[in-house]
């Protein structure tokens, strides 16, 4: 694997997340909102389908950018704004592009965008790749 230079793109990446991920992911990080798990009570309050937590966006940035780093890298840390809400079944794209390179240490800008183009979630996530 060649050393990444800043400008460089990762690879993007697509998924959706489904209703029983988000059900799964709110009884593990322990999240009783039932906007997250019960698309009745999502659409009582305006949401077009169960709406996926904020953490799981940094676990999916994260997740994303060490897949991409390889075997043997190192979370070092992330940071995350959610600026749109995604809904279980919605297409997502991760995109990241190297913003800063110190040795084995990266920092990767990163975003999460909808089906539209528009931004779902912005951050950076900085990894120890193993060369």
């Amino acid at each position: 694997m060649t050393a990444p230079e800043v400008g460089d793109a990762c690879p993007e990446r697509g998924y959706a997340h489904s209703p029983v991920q988000l059900f799964r992911f709110s009884a593990v990080s322990w999240n009783a909102h039932r906007i997250h798990y019960d698309a009745g009570f999502a659409a009582s309050e305006g949401f077009p389908g169960v709406v996926v937590q904020s953490t799981l966006h940094g676990e999916t940035v994260s997740r994303h950018a060490l897949d991409w780093a390889g075997p043997g890298a190192r979370l070092e840390s992330v940071a995350w704004r959610n600026v749109a809400t995604a809904v279980a079944g919605e297409r997502l794209t991760w995109r990241a592009t190297v913003a800063a390179v110190e040795g084995p240490r990266v920092r990767l800008a990163v975003r999460v965008l909808k089906e539209d183009g528009s931004e779902c979630v912005t951050g950076t996530v900085e990894l120890t790749r193993a060369f």
